[in-house]
């Protein structure tokens, strides 16, 4: 599911990784809260891991597109300044 996340983030596909985020929190609070193996702790400690590592470039992801967005937003408001500036000198 967090692969998934994955690529619906590498897409822009802010909204489809909120829903499915919620979706795995879910899932994972039901997978601890069962009884583990003690065979079974070395695959959790990978799974973890793994889930780990994608988080924080699904995170990294996120920050990069919110900074573009800032910056789309401030290069709008600088021409709006620039178009009024030129209307008031008209």
């Amino acid at each position: 599911m967090t692969q998934q996340m994955l690529v619906h983030a590498r897409s822009g596909e802010w909204n489809t990784v909120i829903e499915m985020e919620t979706q795995r929190q879910n899932k994972m609070q039901e997978y601890f809260t069962a009884t583990s193996q003690l065979d079974e702790v070395q695959g959790i400690i990978e799974g973890i891991s793994t889930v780990m590592e994608l988080d924080k470039e699904i995170m990294d992801m996120g920050k990069s597109d919110i900074n573009k967005l800032g910056n789309s937003l401030e290069q709008i408001n600088r021409g709006k300044k620039a178009q009024f500036a030129y209307q008031k000198l008209a």
